[in-house]
């Protein structure tokens, strides 16, 4: 999970009623006074539930923790997004609570397969967290038939990429879940390298244990656009044959892997101090910075340059350092390609409010905007088809 889980703050941000809910559901017969609880009243509750059995423990801090997680932008994006899939008649009734840990415990108690894949979601958002999605949008646009055989043939693909090369993902599970947005997110798990580590069993005593983990490939294959973004670890070889095997396993087709390196995104605007960078006003966007370039030598591909502004100086800072620190004489600009970029938005303030900001990175086929909450991602993708980064 991405946020810092406090369990006594969670429990006084979710209502008594609901709270009452959630510990019978799991077993805690023992008495309590909730007629005389305030609703931060939550000493007595937390006392009793460090008091359950191991098991019966861990399953309510595993619900908190996944109501922690979902209450905020992105999570109640992604849950209003399957109560309105799943439930729709009762997204009124949902809409009203005023509480954000409330409407996340009201879909665990209410409609817990719609919790179930909204935490899962949430937590594929906020997996990337300060690192790359990798995006290729040269894909057939087609619907999937997401089967038990298809499931079966992405699982046994993969288990045969990673084992012979990296001695693990010998096993792999792989589920499917469709987002109501409409993409398509597979999510592969594989047995990692076994690792020896010091464990407290359920007598208090430490102990070692051995155990295989499990890592993660999520595949996010829109197809209304034809574009397929994974989230996986290693470099471009890696999410080359990831895309190939995805391709070949689910859309039944063969991708060419020499077009994973064309670019994605078109960055070269971003080195023209003339850039046009427009924004939707309804976004109230004060201020566009960018702040970072790095350049590369056209025909010399590991030869780059890599330009950072200062973060409190003029705003076309980064242009006045291509003036000054580059010899256009003998390297002009029409010699240098943009191969990443970083933007910093700055949104008007309200009230007294101090502004917010928003700062993300870009590659030529890849973007971290995946990882943002769920409003800010919207917004820095608009941005991004104003400037002609990317094309619908």
């Amino acid at each position: 999970m991405a946020k810092q889980f406090d369990p006594r703050k969670v429990l006084k941000q979710v209502s008594n009623n609901m709270l009452q809910q959630l510990f019978t559901r799991h077993g805690v017969v023992q008495e309590l006074p909730w007629d005389r609880l305030t609703e931060t009243q939550i000493e007595p509750l937390f006392e009793v539930w460090q008091q359950l059995p191991e098991r019966q423990r861990v399953e309510v801090q595993l619900v908190l923790q996944d109501v922690n997680e979902l209450a905020g932008d992105r999570g109640l994006r992604v849950l209003a997004e399957e109560i309105s899939k799943s439930a729709p008649g009762r997204i009124d009734e949902w809409s009203v609570l005023e509480s954000q840990r409330d409407k996340a415990m009201w879909v665990y108690l209410n409609l817990p397969e719609a919790f179930a894949e909204a935490a899962l979601f949430a937590r594929a958002d906020a997996l990337a967290s300060g690192r790359y999605w990798v995006k290729r949008n040269n894909l057939p646009k087609q619907k999937v038939v997401a089967n038990e055989g298809c499931r079966a043939a992405l699982a046994q693909a993969l288990s045969e990429y990673y084992w012979p090369t990296q001695l693990r993902g010998q096993h792999c599970l792989v589920e499917h879940y469709p987002r109501a947005n409409g993409t398509e997110y597979f999510f592969a798990y594989l047995d990692d390298y076994p690792d020896r580590h010091l464990i407290f069993d359920e007598s208090g005593e430490m102990v070692p244990r051995s155990d295989r983990y499990a890592f993660d490939n999520v595949f996010a294959y829109s197809p209304q656009d034809g574009t397929l973004e994974i989230f996986a670890f290693g470099g471009g070889k890696i999410i080359s044959a990831l895309q190939s095997i995805f391709c070949r396993t689910v859309l039944d087709t063969e991708i060419d892997p020499d077009d994973a390196e064309k670019a994605v995104y078109q960055l070269d605007q971003l080195k023209l101090r003339s850039a046009r960078l427009p924004t939707n006003p309804a976004d109230r966007i004060a201020e566009v910075r960018v702040g970072s370039l790095r350049l590369e030598v056209v025909g010399s591909p590991r030869r780059r340059i890599t330009l950072d502004a200062d973060p409190r100086g003029e705003r076309g800072d980064i242009y006045q350092m291509i003036e000054r620190y580059l010899n256009s004489e003998r390297l002009p600009l029409s010699a240098l390609r943009v191969i990443h970029a970083r933007i910093n938005l700055t949104f008007l303030a309200e009230d007294d409010a101090r502004s917010k900001t928003l700062t993300f990175n870009v590659g030529q086929n890849s973007c971290d905007l995946k990882s943002k909450p769920e409003d800010m991602r919207a917004i820095g993708e608009r941005c991004l088809k104003l400037w002609e980064v990317t094309h619908d």
